[in-house]
């Protein structure tokens, strides 16, 4: 399907992006790549920010030892230090679950519908800081990764593309 291959298939490939030492070399061109990849749609505005900061911003994300939630609010709450222009929650959402896809699931507007659907939205997703929203979202998530026997969140997040195109 398109919408996996868009997303999806370049994984392995990514991954190696994604890698602590090899954020040291990443170019622009690569993180337009992620940032096209993770459904983002303000090109223009992802380009304003600098390499030094996209690089800094992923290595803060995923290679910092402070709490989950604390990163996730960083890079994705409007306030964040490493919030960068042109990407919400859906971009460091999409870089954590391409480095890990057992445990970091997709925040999208699909993943919201999904959950909805299955009867499993929180209602602390609409309030308090991202990073903890995230991390109930993630919980919630994994309810239905479990109910579905879904391996990892990559097809969590195909899952909820799915559901998405049936309701219209």
């Amino acid at each position: 399907m398109e919408y996996r291959r868009k997303k999806w298939s370049r994984s392995a490939e990514f991954q190696q992006w994604l890698q602590q030492e090899s954020l040291l070399t990443l170019s622009m061109e690569q993180a337009l790549e992620l940032y096209r990849a993770s459904g983002g749609r303000d090109s223009a505005g992802f380009k304003t920010n600098t390499i030094e900061d996209i690089r800094d911003g992923l290595d803060f994300l995923l290679y910092d030892n402070i709490k989950l939630e604390g990163r996730f609010d960083e890079c994705a709450a409007p306030e964040g230090a490493y919030r960068m222009a042109g990407a919400g929650r859906e971009f460091p959402s999409y870089l954590l679950c391409l480095s890990n896809p057992g445990l970091f699931a997709v925040w999208n507007a699909n993943a919201e519908g999904l959950l909805k659907q299955a009867g499993l939205f929180p209602a602390s997703i609409k309030h308090g800081p991202v990073g903890i929203r995230y991390l109930d979202l993630l919980e919630s998530l994994n309810g239905v990764r479990a109910q579905s026997g879904r391996r990892d969140f990559r097809e969590i997040d195909e899952l909820a593309y799915q559901a998405a195109r049936k309701k219209t």
